[in-house]
């Protein structure tokens, strides 16, 4: 441990020892230890109760107060309902204008909302009809292909082992079809 530490750890006892007694801050009690000016001590304020403007009280009040003193309402005394005040909310009265301005507001923001989804859907359909004209030249190939088997099977003289081969193939095409039909369909709806 340097010097300085060693010097620091001693005034840091100090500081708590005087702050012990004195029952001083922190802050206070470093500042005795180094020899610093005091801090200010912070002044603290009682809080006064506001008192209550004397007016008209509504009746619910009036009743409650009595009813604490074990007394009743007396006869003919009239009260007036006080009106309460919400702060930070102003009443605007309604116009044919604001209405109107209203109503176009959200007309323009509906005529927007529609040029957007009928971009949109114009964008999808051509992606959709791009989509359909590949599915169909695709049943179209694996249809040629199915027939250039078949007839390859007939023009050629294939042993049974190649039949077997090319009956699995022609079945696996024909599975392929049945699905890229079933897809068209799918697509076809959506035009």
């Amino acid at each position: 441990m340097t010097s300085a530490q060693k010097i620091a750890k001693e005034k840091f006892k100090k500081a708590i020892a005087y702050r012990q007694k004195s029952g001083v801050s922190l802050k206070e009690a470093f500042a005795h230890v180094y020899g610093k000016k005091k801090v200010a001590k912070k002044v603290v304020r009682k809080k006064v109760a506001k008192k209550r403007i004397a007016g008209p009280k509504d009746s619910a009040a009036v009743k409650r107060e009595l009813a604490r003193k074990g007394l009743k309402m007396p006869h003919g005394y009239s009260t007036t309902k006080r009106k309460r005040k919400i702060s930070g909310v102003k009443k605007k009265k309604i116009t044919e204008k604001g209405i109107l301005n209203k109503i176009h507001i959200v007309k323009r923001n509906v005529d927007k909302l529609d040029e957007a989804q009928h971009k949109h859907m114009m964008g999808s359909v051509h992606h959709i009809t791009d989509k359909y004209i590949k599915t169909l030249a695709e049943i179209n190939h694996y249809k040629k292909a199915i027939n250039h088997i078949k007839a390859e099977m007939i023009r050629l003289k294939y042993s049974p082992m190649e039949k077997q081969r090319a009956r699995q193939v022609i079945s696996n095409f024909q599975k392929i079809v049945k699905e890229l039909n079933t897809h068209s369909k799918e697509l076809k709806k959506l035009l």
